[in-house]
């Protein structure tokens, strides 16, 4: 199951050890960084591993598969979880969901960039060319 999280409160009172976990990043709009497992919830604290991802020939991609090498992964305020899952399967297609969303987001960048130009050509005007650069 996959679970997105609106209020931190929501995971108030809720054992989620054992779980996947992806965080909120601030910095760009499609990611949610790379997983983690909760090992133990203490208030508002989570404390976490990291599993090492294999090649996956399903994904086309590293992936999660549940089995991999565990490393401690740190804590992480329970305000910055965006999103539990509850198998390898499901973090796996939502990082997917996240590499689609990236790749379609570069794509309108250099669609948005080729109307530029289009449109500085057809004006003969340098000054949209310099703004589109």
């Amino acid at each position: 199951m996959i679970r997105m999280i609106e209020n931190p409160a929501e995971l108030a009172d809720e054992d989620i050890t054992g779980k996947y976990i992806l965080r909120r990043l601030n910095y760009h709009w499609f990611a949610y960084g790379k997983a983690a497992i909760v090992t133990a919830c203490k208030g508002t604290i989570l404390h976490l591993d990291r599993e090492e991802t294999v090649y996956s020939e399903r994904w086309g991609r590293r992936a999660y598969t549940g089995t991999g090498k565990r490393y401690p992964g740190g804590i992480c305020p329970v305000s910055a979880v965006a999103c539990v899952c509850d198998t390898p399967d499901d973090v796996n297609a939502v990082i997917q969901l996240d590499v689609e969303a990236q790749d379609e987001f570069y794509q309108l960048i250099a669609k948005t960039e080729a109307k530029v130009r289009a449109l500085a050509a057809s004006s003969g005007e340098s000054q949209f060319l310099e703004a589109a650069e």
